[in-house]
């Protein structure tokens, strides 16, 4: 049996619009080409798909069986045209990004939203690690893109282009006894957490002033034991304006003004050809707005 989708488009607008005349317009054909479609449809399907009227058509129960199995066909029929198209324009089958969860917030869930409209039939796979796991990550090959905190050094096989940068602030918990003049050395017994990939790249000391520290590859967590009350830390100010706002941790410096600002990369492999969504996401990436 060899059923045309356009057979079954006509069969579809016809039990769509309760008729063939008004099928015809919708489809854009005339009305004698969808009874003649309907009519071979019948006779190669061996169904009655319709109960004709003098003035009206009534679907079978055959026919309403059939509808179903004709509207997944044609759907897949729009599926592979369109993954016939973007194959064609060499968007890929699938995209892994991986972004440091110390960097993860709503703008960039947005922006993953975007690639999924923008390009409905990539398989997209979002990863978060810290800054050291996602460029070995992506040197290795098993990702294609990488958001991480600027590093300053960045190996030779790789590419990079600057994001955003971002304010960094001070924050403690909101239960800890402290001078109201903000005074650093006041913090020097309290345990202060600190991202283990400044630890990795030698930059401990620059971060870490207390005379005990915890390190941690998750922003997000250094964040909730803050909230818990465990330590205190240098945060991108983005990360952590909402537990602020909400007085579930508190800002320790002279001023709501940053303590420093930092930068956000994005990396690639140099030898990788920057495909369509991978272009699309660094646009995207590279119009944010600094914090």
């Amino acid at each position: 049996m060899s059923v045309s989708l356009d057979q079954l488009r006509a069969f579809v607008a016809t039990v769509d619009n309760k008729g063939m005349a008004q099928a015809a317009r919708q489809v854009g054909k005339h009305v004698s080409t969808i009874r003649e479609q309907i009519n071979t449809l019948e006779i190669d399907t061996g169904l009655d798909l319709f109960v004709r009227q003098p003035r009206s058509l009534e679907v079978t129960p055959e026919g309403k069986q059939l509808y179903k199995s004709a509207i997944a066909m044609l759907k897949e029929s729009a599926l592979f045209d369109a993954n016939v198209d973007s194959i064609l324009q060499g968007i890929p089958g699938k995209l892994t990004i991986a972004i440091d969860n110390g960097l993860l917030d709503s703008q960039i869930d947005q922006l993953l939203a975007q690639i999924l409209q923008t390009y409905p039939h990539i398989s997209l796979k979002v990863q978060s690690n810290d800054t050291m796991q996602i460029k070995s990550a992506v040197l290795s090959g098993f990702v294609d893109i990488g958001v991480i905190f600027n590093t300053v050094y960045l190996h030779d096989e790789l590419a990079m282009e600057k994001a955003y940068s971002f304010d960094v602030v001070r924050v403690i918990p909101n239960n800890w006894s402290l001078p109201t003049e903000v005074d650093i050395d006041a913090l020097n017994d309290k345990l202060q957490l600190s991202l283990s990939f400044l630890d990795d790249i030698g930059m401990r000391n620059a971060d870490v002033s207390s005379h005990r520290y915890m390190l941690s590859n998750s922003g997000i967590q250094i964040l909730n034991l803050i909230k818990a009350g465990v330590g205190w830390a240098y945060l991108p100010r983005f990360t952590c304006e909402k537990a602020i706002q909400n007085g579930e941790v508190e800002l320790y410096q002279d001023s709501t003004d940053s303590v420093s600002q930092w930068t956000t990369n994005l990396i690639w492999q140099k030898q990788k050809t920057l495909n369509p969504a991978i272009d699309f996401f660094l646009r995207e990436m590279k119009m944010f707005k600094d914090r």
